[in-house]
């Protein structure tokens, strides 16, 4: 594990601001290093557009698996045309090593707003943000694609604006892998269910207690608490986006 890290250190570095790939995009700052990429802030110094950039690790290009995973990431993002999914923009490769930019998506991610900002949201709010993100997981899901990371840190607002990103977990299925898509689209369905709670978690201002279940410590309607047992498998889990649509529906009737 230490020499793991080490190798990390060493090759996995950061490439630094100011630097120029392919002629065309200046690094401005390293946004953030996942499992096996690095991802920038760059510049389009051709049209002072800025982009976001991902760049494969190094230690992880030596390895075949790993940049043909890098690929697919790449091929998938490319079929993907939606307005609250960041665009596919260029791909290129230098010195073996991989490369891909896409559209820079303003704004700031939820686990900023709720844990940072402290800012609250109000049940109907959160409904309203829960069901601009059903819409992306409709889209998704239709095209059997499972971003199978739906978290805070990955969902954008901007101007009351959903926008979903990181697609570096995200497959496309075939018909044919069945067990593989059920289990992927309840992780999905799950996932939006946690980000509710997290935005109604938001308005909570009594005590934690120790051995506490939102049931207990949150007051909702019951169009609002059977959505949320439903999408966490606490009750019989949705099928399909339809299902849930309609009770998303129903739940933001209930606190209007």
């Amino acid at each position: 594990m230490a020499l793991k890290l080490l190798k990390k250190l060493l090759f996995d570095r950061p490439l630094k601001n100011g630097v120029i790939l392919n002629h065309q995009y200046k690094i401005e700052e390293c946004l953030g290093m996942g499992g096996y990429g690095l991802v920038y802030l760059c510049t389009d110094i051709l049209t002072q557009t800025p982009y976001v950039l991902k760049q494969l690790r190094t230690t992880k290009a030596k390895k075949e698996k790993e940049k043909v995973r890098f690929q697919q990431e790449i091929k998938l993002l490319k079929s993907i045309h939606h307005p609250q999914i960041p665009g596919f923009i260029d791909e290129f490769i230098i010195d073996g090593q991989a490369y891909y930019v896409m559209q820079f998506i303003e704004g700031e991610n939820i686990e900023e707003l709720l844990f940072f900002r402290k800012q609250p949201f109000t049940e109907l709010m959160a409904l309203q943000l829960i069901s601009q993100l059903l819409e992306i997981i409709e889209y998704l899901h239709d095209r059997l694609i499972f971003h199978s990371d739906i978290r805070t840190p990955n969902i954008i607002i901007n101007d009351g604006r959903l926008c979903l990103i990181d697609f570096g977990l995200a497959k496309q299925l075939t018909p044919e892998e069945m067990e593989e898509i059920k289990v992927r689209k309840q992780d999905d369905f799950f996932d939006l269910g946690e980000t509710l709670l997290f935005l109604l978690y938001s308005q909570y201002k009594g005590k934690k207690k120790k051995n506490g279940t939102w049931l207990e410590e949150l007051t909702l309607t019951k169009e609002v608490t059977l959505l949320l047992k439903r999408l966490l498998g606490i009750e019989e889990e949705y099928q399909h986006t339809a299902s849930i649509r309609e009770d998303l529906n129903w739940a933001i009737q209930s606190v209007t």
